[in-house]
């Protein structure tokens, strides 16, 4: 009995320290999962390395490419391939190129980085010194070539008055000079310059087909009319006009002498009409 009851506890003693064993060895494997194994963490850190020193040598890269752009572009500054080789001046039709570069002081042989980063300067110092340069645009077209796009004020003809010729232009604007133009004569105005720049201003505000047909303007008021302006045209005929509104009223002409039978006078002053020389005397 006593050799029976000790074998069996034997048998449940055995069997119990069986399971211990199993708990203990699924215990080991399931911490084995949890940590990362010694081969994959240094996988992992050298990974971390190489994309370590990828990310520095291309921050070195570009700061070589950066600071070789800012060493090439000193020297360019600096060099003669900055200075300027081609000068293109578009849109001039009374002024010559030569005309263009002494106002601008702009001229092949200049550094054009200079010329561009004063170009605003340059463009008042060109407009204040020459009346014809209404305005101006300068443009970089190469590393050695310049275009200077030019606005001008149209000269429109000359006046003589108190024994100077002023040239006239578009924007009322006078011009003492030494040369008379074969544009419009300016007649009668002596003493009275305001009413030249404001009759001149409105005459710029015509197309150029009509101004073109102007063969002079006499200022001649009188007591009703006290700013009348007398057009002579190419054509013959004869316009009657007040200085302030004859740019606005003459844009009618054409149409007015093209329905005209005969060569007669135009009356723009008031209204607008017309009739043949010798029907109507004013």
């Amino acid at each position: 009995m006593l050799d029976d009851k000790s074998a069996i506890e034997h048998h449940k003693y055995s069997k119990r320290l069986t399971e211990l064993e199993k708990r203990s060895a699924a215990a080991q494997q399931r911490q084995q999962k949890k940590k990362p194994s010694k081969t994959h963490v240094g996988n992992k850190i050298r990974g971390i390395k190489i994309k370590r020193y990828v990310s520095n040598g291309e921050r070195v890269l570009k700061l070589v490419i950066l600071f070789s752009l800012i060493l090439l572009f000193m020297i360019y500054i600096i060099s003669p391939l900055s200075k300027i080789n081609t000068l293109h001046v578009t849109g001039n039709h009374d002024l010559t190129k030569e005309q263009v570069e002494k106002n601008t002081n702009i001229y092949p042989g200049r550094f054009i980085w200079g010329v561009y980063l004063t170009r605003h300067q340059l463009i008042k110092q060109a407009v204040r010194k020459n009346p014809q340069i209404k305005s101006l645009r300068i443009e970089v077209t190469g590393p050695q070539s310049l275009r200077i796009s030019v606005k001008e004020n149209a000269l429109l003809g000359t006046a003589v008055m108190n024994n100077d010729t002023y040239a006239v232009l578009a924007d009322g604007q006078l011009q003492r000079t030494k040369t008379a133009d074969n544009g419009i004569a300016y007649k009668r105005f002596d003493g009275h310059k305001k009413a030249l720049a404001a009759t001149a201003a409105q005459l710029g505000k015509l197309k150029p087909a009509i101004r073109n047909g102007i063969s002079s303007v006499s200022y001649q008021p009188t007591k009703e009319y006290p700013d009348r302006v007398i057009i002579y045209m190419r054509d013959g005929n004869t316009v009657y006009g007040d200085l302030n509104t004859i740019g606005d009223k003459m844009g009618y002409y054409p149409a007015i002498a093209a329905s005209m039978k005969n060569k007669g006078i135009i009356d723009l002053q008031v209204g607008a009409y017309s009739y043949d020389y010798g029907s109507k005397d004013k």
